[in-house]
């Protein structure tokens, strides 16, 4: 996994705030937080009172001019700083500029400097303190006994698509297992990864996991639970890839025989209701997905 950015500025001493974020587009570049109280030996580094930092964040495919551009077209006025934590295809000197808008970005070696820096100046004393979370370790929130109640999206769009009415449905716990995989995705490179996937009526990957704090006191809907299940097929993907000649997608293999899991009871709050015909449906909550013919 990669470094938690704002975690790594703050034990380097810089203090960041992370509520209010400027309103931009979606893109490939985010915001970190807002820059206080900062150091003389700070402001040395470049940085100042105010300024925005945003992460270009880690991936294959690397920044161009394209991704700066459309980022700078909704930024606001002000300081900018931008750690780009992939490679670049162009230089900062070419680096797009827009009146009102001061933009630093520091590219993988100033960041690299700015940590080297902290270290020999003694406001960092060892390198190792540098606790970036890699979440190698049992979450705390499924501490206790199971099951546990996952927390729903309460998205009803897929029911809309199909014509059904939530509110001549009945709400009920599925019960089902949430694991926790860890494993290598090999492609062009390798990358190590770690997931979520919920085996209810099939696998499905789970971006988030939030629990609820007390269950509800529902009936139990059952649906399928693949014994023995094998994930190279929920969690291979296909990735851009550049490979000097141009971006291409390319498929990035889970590799079965390097996976990890951790497994958990769950119970997933779902709907269940009838259509016009007589079958039941069942929605899950978590996933959004509508199940029928079981």
């Amino acid at each position: 996994m990669g470094l938690d950015l704002v975690a790594v500025m703050r034990k380097l001493g810089v203090s960041l705030d992370t509520d209010s974020a400027p309103i931009t587009s979606p893109g490939v570049i985010t915001w970190l937080g807002r820059l206080l109280d900062v150091t003389p030996e700070h402001s040395q580094q470049g940085l100042v009172e105010g300024m925005e930092v945003w992460t270009s964040g880690q991936g294959f495919a690397p920044l161009d001019l394209v991704g700066i551009e459309s980022w700078l077209f909704d930024a606001p006025r002000g300081d900018h700083l931008i750690i780009v934590e992939r490679k670049m295809t162009f230089d900062l000197k070419d680096s797009p500029s827009r009146d009102g808008r001061f933009l630093s970005i520091w590219p993988q070696d100033k960041l690299a400097a700015f940590i080297g820096h902290a270290v020999l100046d003694g406001s960092l004393v060892i390198v190792e303190q540098l606790e970036v979370e890699e979440n190698s370790e049992v979450p705390e929130l499924f501490s206790g006994k199971g099951p546990f109640t996952l927390k729903p999206l309460n998205d009803f769009s897929a029911l809309e698509k199909k014509g059904y009415d939530v509110s001549m449905a009945k709400p009920v716990l599925i019960p089902a297992i949430l694991y926790r995989v860890t494993g290598t995705l090999k492609g062009p490179v390798e990358d190590e990864i770690i997931r979520w996937v919920l085996n209810c009526d099939g696998l499905h990957v789970i971006d988030d996991v939030e629990l609820l704090e007390r269950s509800p006191m529902l009936n139990h809907e059952r649906l399928p639970i693949e014994e023995n299940p094998t994930f190279a097929d929920v969690l291979s993907e296909r990735r851009t890839f550049s490979d000097g000649m141009g971006d291409l997608l390319r498929w990035w293999k889970f590799d079965e025989s390097s996976s990890n899991r951790t497994e958990y009871k769950v119970l997933v709050p779902a709907h269940k209701g009838v259509d016009s015909l007589g079958k039941k449906w069942v929605l899950n909550g978590v996933t959004g997905n509508v199940h029928s013919n079981f």
